[in-house]
């Protein structure tokens, strides 16, 4: 008995997870089997993850108890906050359900961790299990945490695989042998939207009207399966700056008159349109209506707003912004060529030339991270293979710092996050850059927002990542913030471009003002965007165009015409122009007016004639 014993033991505590390929051999003594199916119906927030155990004995020497019992692990997902756990881990309980193979309710009993460490659910061995009677249970519970969605584009993902996960385990004391086989599938019903990404490699079979994707165990270990329903998405934004009051000067009741008198202009990027995801820009309310709207070098859209300088204020605009990417594909990505093929097709471009150059936090010429992009590329025959390889170094090198992100956030460059410097997206972008700059290829940096679902969020942090000039594509996007051997790379509907950058600049903010604001901070400044449904009315919005009722944006630089005008609205020398022009215009009309009336008196005396 106790040989049965200590078998039954190192099996509850080494295997005490709901994480489940393979075929057992006929030498096995015993063979435990989990099998976790992550269900999905068109329409859901949420998604049913059953997890069925089986433990059974192939050899007639040896049974299990009826004693002890199963613990499984259910996680939390990882970035959710101490409130957002709490009450997800609600949901679950709530909804939780285990059953024996004949269909009976099972006690069990719950131990919740600390927030981060999941919840502990312990089920009795309720019966013995021998070679003839197999012991069987069936966990379910919902979760919001293996999902997003926006409209009909759905992410479904999965749990992955320690690293240590071992399936053949021999115990060398009593000779027995123990397989354990983890199945995982992902299933959806047949109204789902087509399927756009996917990782790692599948297998797919439609039955009973649903599709099953099914993935292999060792393909989980470290990776976690990864599925992308839909090619389009729309998002809503809204975007608020409280304008502070700056001048205290000039009256209200004078500058309402003659609005030149006390005003502050601001600048500001709105969101770009973009096409390696046709992101597309519609505009459902502009206040105040911007005084110019142009378009800058590396094609941001950039408008000017007028707002008193004397009283509080709010520039607020609204609308929508639509993505699309294309449905999966099994032939090789359009972006891949080879390295050599790729060099020869960008030389000479006097357009890329300027994304190769060394900055302040892209220190493309240093030592050390010549060295280190001079290995990454050695042997490698492809653009791909070389981006790879710089992502996974990104990787294995730096590590996101949590602390940094709710911090001030201080940006310190590619060499000193190399070094081993706290680091966030910022870091992960930037080393990135100056890595593939020191390659020859030429690569910027892109601003917006990621990780997007139907959730309004009540404040959104900005997110930066990577951009590649590739010839005949555009510019392709690379995540190396990602983490995962899941790259994230090309078309990333979850990710809403706002503004791209080619310098150590990422803020395109700007004020214009007489009142000699020095420290110019994010401070009432704020954007929330997050996924809505498909129903809207886009042909009845407006596009960039229609906001300044011209047919084209201008480029590069703004027009003369508001340059002058924002020297005159926001300089002390403009200001006095504004003031004194007026009463030299007056006092010169006035003085023409009394010579034209003196010259007119004089004249009609010399005419009069003489008494």
């Amino acid at each position: 008995m106790n040989t049965f014993k200590r078998i039954t033991i190192w099996i509850y505590i080494l295997f005490s997870t709901l994480l489940p390929f393979s075929v057992y051999a006929a030498s096995a003594d015993f063979v435990i089997d989990t099998s976790t199916e992550v269900s999905y119906i068109t329409g859901n927030n949420f998604v049913t993850v059953t997890t069925t155990y089986n433990r059974t004995v192939k050899n007639s020497s040896y049974y299990f108890p009826a004693s002890g019992e199963k613990t499984f692990h259910i996680p939390d997902i990882s970035d959710s906050n101490e409130e957002e756990v709490r009450v997800e881990r609600e949901y679950k309980l709530n909804s939780l359900f285990i059953k024996d193979d004949k269909g009976s309710k099972v006690n069990y009993s719950v131990e919740e961790g600390n927030i981060g460490e999941g919840i502990f659910v312990s089920v009795p061995n309720y019966k013995t299990t021998t070679p003839s009677s197999a012991y069987k249970i069936f966990i379910t519970y919902n979760t919001h945490d293996l999902i997003t969605k926006v409209g009909n584009f759905v992410n479904i993902i999965g749990t992955s695989l320690p690293t240590d996960t071992v399936f053949e385990r021999k115990d060398e004391e009593n000779g027995t042998t123990t397989l354990f086989n983890y199945y995982f599938s992902i299933v959806t019903d047949s109204d789902m939207q087509p399927l756009s990404k996917a990782f790692p490699t599948f297998t797919k079979e439609e039955k009973d009207g649903k599709n099953y994707y099914y993935f292999n165990q060792a393909e989980r270990i470290g990776n976690s399966p990864y599925l992308e329903f839909g090619t389009s998405a729309l998002y809503r934004f809204e975007l608020e700056y409280k304008t502070a009051k700056t001048d205290t000067l000039i009256p209200e009741k004078y500058s309402e008159v003659f609005k030149a008198l006390s005003t502050n202009i601001y600048e500001l990027s709105l969101p770009r349109e973009f096409s390696e995801t046709n992101q597309k820009v519609y505009f459902e309310n502009v206040s105040p209506t911007p005084s110019d709207i142009y378009r800058d070098a590396e094609g941001n859209i950039l408008a000017l707003f007028e707002v008193p300088a004397n009283q509080e204020g709010t520039i607020k605009i609204d609308g929508y912004i639509l993505v699309n990417q294309d449905e999966l594909k099994e032939e090789s990505p359009s972006y891949d060529m080879e390295y050599s093929e790729y060099l020869e097709k960008i030389k000479g471009s006097e357009y890329i030339r300027r994304y190769l150059s060394s900055t302040k936090y892209w220190e493309v010429s240093d030592e050390l991270i010549q060295q280190e992009a001079s290995t990454l590329q050695k042997d490698q025959k492809t653009l791909l293979d070389i981006v790879k390889a710089n992502y996974k170094f990104v990787n294995d090198r730096l590590e996101y710092d949590q602390q940094k992100a709710t911090s001030e956030n201080e940006r310190i460059g590619a060499k000193a996050a190399l070094l081993g410097g706290a680091s966030v997206c910022m870091e992960y972008a930037d080393l990135m850059i100056s890595l593939l700059r020191s390659q020859g290829i030429p690569s910027r940096a892109a601003i917006g927002y990621a990780n997007l679902d139907e959730q309004i969020p009540e404040e959104q942090v900005r997110h930066q990542w990577v951009q590649i000039w590739v010839p005949d594509y555009g510019w392709l996007s690379v995540d190396p913030t990602f983490e995962s051997n899941n790259m994230k790379i090309g078309q990333m509907m979850d990710r809403i471009v706002w503004e791209v950058f080619n310098n150590d600049s990422l803020s395109n903010i700007r004020v214009y003002s007489a009142n000699n604001i020095k420290n110019l901070t994010s401070e009432g400044y704020t954007v929330k965007i997050y996924g809505v449904s498909d129903d809207v009315k886009l042909n009845e919005l407006r596009s960039y165009a229609d906001l300044v009722s011209k047919e084209e944006i201008s480029e590069l630089s703004p027009s003369i015409g508001i340059f002058s005008s924002t020297m005159l609205k926001t300089t002390t020398f403009g200001k006095a122009l504004i003031i004194t022009i007026p009463i030299l215009i007056v006092l010169v009309i006035l003085i023409i007016g009394i010579s034209v009336i003196t010259h007119f008196i004089k004249k009609r005396r010399k005419n009069s004639p003489t008494v």
